[in-house]
């Protein structure tokens, strides 16, 4: 009897085991940090800078790479300058960086003196990029590294630089040199995505020695990039609006439409009757009337403030931020007679969607609208922090495995996704309570930009939909937005909901802005398919497998 009592508290023992294992989750006091990093409690987080185990101080300080709030800089120093582990030293640079705050340069170009990790000292470069401002320019113009840690550091904390937009003729030298070089990929690929920042910068400046570059041997592994650099952005396809137009319009299904209406060109047929009506009518399909409202203001300048108010007026939220991006746009006081007549009037109609608008759900408009009454004279915008509204379900993520496979079956073939619920505890349990629900069956890939992303799951189909909840940013980790990458699209920091985007490649200028959640593990061939109006037929949970 004895024995039996022993192999029963055994397989009790291998059980609980079991349950517990499921990923990293079953430390209560790591729940309790994110708990605080979810709730933004910064205050509250600080002490655990100090906690006995490294695990915990490492998740304290990551935490403050999402929370981004500068209270932490004096005491994430301390961790850099005293902690003897080399781990909560990295978290810490790692945190310093997404804070962004210039008050931490100085700290971190100490910190890389006395640091004896060059991998650390690869982290503490980028973050000095991050925080930097145009005196930083200089010191990178000034330094060299052969090491391959540091110079991989070295050219993260340029490109950082660069989406502050702070660039010089040294560095986009330097950045040439790279991909004409026998330097590593993940250098020439940052290489290339500083040079087409650059250039978008400076659209008129001779591509003479990308066009020199383009074609060569160590170039082949960023020719794309550099191509689009050559590309002339303005070059697209152009149909004429005429009777076998709208022929072919009348056969095409939504997302073919709309396309179809992108395309049309300026110089051939007048469709401004036919944009004007399809703009305007309420059961128009919300892809093809926000393709019908941008192309009309595009090619009717001299309509434009008119049709502008009329957008306001709809009621609908695309149309309402559509109109906005037209009042962001404003240059100087002057704007002419038309503009002039209706800009009481659209400051009024602006005061109004304001208070009506429906929070959290309707934020990006409510955002749009809030810079478009700036623009305008009227209140100052300071920003949009939503308030905590959907708490992370724990009892759920202890559950998922630290490599759940999910399948997305789409019209084009089969996505397999791995979740990083490690990484993303919070964005990864409500993904998959969306998956398990069936939410994501039947909606539509609405967004597909080739080099860049396929994004899809707006209840609306159009891109401007969510469920009226948000979920906070997830930064908390080292994840970096390769080819195959998943993410879920937001209006800004903590505005995440139910959309999600695949990349198509490294797209490095979204580290750190859009939480990572997932990677492709099998179907990239599927994801480069996709087009606009593709469908998303299923998504669902697969059985896990060995990292």
């Amino acid at each position: 009897m004895k024995y039996l009592i022993v192999l029963a508290v055994l397989v009790s023992a291998c059980t609980t085991s079991s349950e517990q294992s499921f990923n990293k989750f079953s430390d209560e006091k790591l729940i309790h940090i994110y708990e605080l990093q979810d709730n933004r409690d910064a205050k509250a987080l600080i002490p655990f800078l100090k906690a006995k185990k490294e695990a915990h101080r490492v998740a304290a300080a990551l935490a403050f790479a999402s929370i981004q709030d500068s209270i932490a800089i004096p005491y994430l120093n301390q961790m850099l300058q005293i902690d003897q582990d080399e781990l909560p030293r990295r978290a810490a640079a790692l945190a310093l960086g997404q804070i962004r705050h210039p008050k931490a340069l100085g700290i971190l170009r100490s910190a890389f003196d006395a640091e004896f990790s060059k991998l650390n000292q690869r982290y503490i470069l980028e973050a000095i990029g991050k925080c930097g401002d145009s005196s930083t320019i200089q010191l990178f113009e000034s330094t060299v590294y052969t090491d391959s840690l540091l110079s991989v550091g070295w050219t993260y904390g340029v490109f950082r630089l660069s989406q502050k937009g702070l660039n010089s003729e040294k560095l986009k030298a330097r950045m040439l040199e790279f991909i004409g070089s026998e330097v590593n990929l993940q250098e020439k690929m940052l290489a290339s995505h500083y040079l087409y920042r650059y250039y978008r910068v400076n659209p008129d400046l001779d591509k003479q020695e990308i066009k020199d570059l383009v074609n060569t041997k160590n170039a082949s592994e960023v020719r794309e990039r550099l191509n689009l650099i050559l590309e002339d952005s303005e070059a697209r396809k152009s149909e004429e609006f005429n009777r076998p137009w709208l022929t072919a319009y009348s056969a095409s299904n939504d997302y073919e439409k709309a396309l179809k209406i992108e395309h049309l060109d300026e110089n051939f047929g007048n469709p401004s009757t036919f944009l004007y009506t399809i703009s305007l009518r309420d059961t128009t399909p919300h892809i093809i009337r926000n393709a019908a409202y941008s192309k009309y203001l595009k090619l009717y300048p001299n309509k434009k403030w008119n049709m502008v108010l009329k957008g306001l007026q709809s009621g609908d939220m695309a149309l309402q931020s559509l109109a906005c991006y037209e009042i962001h746009a404003l240059g100087q006081p002057k704007y002419g007679t038309e503009f002039n007549k209706v800009r009481n009037d659209l400051l009024s109609e602006l005061q109004k969607i304001k208070t009506s608008l429906t929070l959290p759900g309707e934020a990006e408009t409510f955002i749009d609208v809030c810079k478009a009454i700036d623009k305008l004279g009227g209140d100052k915008f300071e920003g949009y922090q939503p308030e905590f509204n959907h708490p992370i379900d724990w009892d759920f993520v202890k559950m998922i495995p630290d490599n759940q496979i999910v399948t997305i079956s789409t019209s084009k073939g089969d996505i397999e996704l791995r979740c990083f619920v490690n990484d993303a505890p919070g964005t990864v349990a409500n993904f998959l309570h969306l998956v398990d629900s069936g939410y994501y069956d039947n909606k539509f890939f609405h967004r597909v930009v080739p080099q860049f992303v396929i994004q899809g799951g707006c209840p609306r189909g159009d891109g401007w939909g969510g469920l009226n909840w948000t979920q906070r940013s997830e930064f908390s980790n080292y994840q970096t937005y390769e080819t195959g990458t998943v993410g879920i699209a937001s209006s800004g920091l903590d505005t995440e909901g139910v959309q999600f985007f695949i990349t198509h490649c490294p797209t490095p200028h979204l580290d750190g802005r859009y939480t990572i959640f997932a990677r492709v593990i099998e179907g990239m061939d599927v994801v480069n398919k996709i087009e606009v109006g593709d469908k998303i037929l299923s998504i669902r949970r697969s059985d896990s497998r060995s990292n």
